[in-house]
């Protein structure tokens, strides 16, 4: 019996880790600048037409992707005429967005979500004064958030059956 429940505990914690992605991606912009937020999707191929929306740390749209198409009816007045996205990429599951004109207020978490692949990605940009170039961080730590899951969850099947 306690072997079964471990083998059905271990099947849910595969399929929730498989199915559910997020990373973090630090990036950093001036005052005045421009900046690309990345949300590539490299896990499988992404579907024909995608959902795609981009929030900010407030749950103000910055972007919403319909049926991949760039949808700015939605768009929150904050973000309107800064912010575009690349339609021509989305077909390389690329659905990163350009902001211009950075204001420090810009300074937050943004998320991207993909709805049909259950997939996140979540970019913490810092404005700064200028004087200095824009740096993208490789990892920013997505390899932590996407094993703690994992780790959570193993624990748990352990200490339950």
């Amino acid at each position: 019996m306690k072997t079964n429940c471990r083998f059905t505990l271990l099947m849910i914690l595969l399929v929730f880790y498989l199915n559910s992605v997020s990373c973090l991606e630090s990036v950093e912009g001036f005052v005045g600048g421009n900046i690309k937020l990345p949300c590539i999707y490299d896990e499988s191929p992404a579907a024909e037409e995608c959902n795609v929306f981009w929030i900010d740390q407030d749950d103000l749209v910055v972007l919403d992707i319909k049926t991949s198409l760039p949808d700015y009816t939605s768009q929150d007045e904050k973000y309107r005429g800064r912010v575009c996205s690349f339609p021509e990429e989305y077909g390389n599951r690329n659905f990163s967005i350009f902001m211009t004109n950075l204001q420090k207020n810009d300074t937050g978490i943004y998320d991207c979500y993909l709805a049909t692949m259950l997939y996140r990605r979540i970019v913490d940009l810092t404005v700064s004064d200028p004087g200095g170039t824009t740096t993208v961080s490789p990892s920013g730590g997505a390899a932590g958030l996407k094993e703690l899951p994992l780790v959570v969850l193993s624990a748990l099947c352990l200490l339950l059956c």
